[in-house]
């Protein structure tokens, strides 16, 4: 079982910045998140949803598809597509906003 933890999050110019942390396996995998304006806005139309509830459904995704180990400890949240290209298809259903 994974545990997710959102432990800051940080508006800057255009973005979020979180540091995160997921726990698995008897580890702790540090993670320092972007999420742009242009990803929030397309996986939540119209802002229904925190910033923070993006990232941690977006987390929940990636470890649906691969171990916590295998996360990029900093990443920006467009570069997932690159790797799971269903995600923008995915995320709003997720988040609870449509499909």
């Amino acid at each position: 079982m994974n545990r997710i933890t959102i432990n800051r999050e940080e508006r800057r110019d255009r973005c979020w910045v979180f540091d995160a942390q997921v726990e698995a396996d008897g580890r702790a995998y540090p993670l320092t998140i972007t999420l742009n304006w242009a990803e929030y806005n397309l996986w939540c139309p119209g802002g229904g949803a925190s910033p923070q509830r993006v990232v941690q459904v977006l987390l929940e995704f990636l470890l649906e598809r691969e171990p916590a180990s295998a996360i990029l400890p900093r990443f920006d949240c467009s570069v997932v597509r690159r790797y799971f290209p269903e995600v923008d298809q995915v995320m709003p259903g997720r988040i609870g906003l449509g499909t």
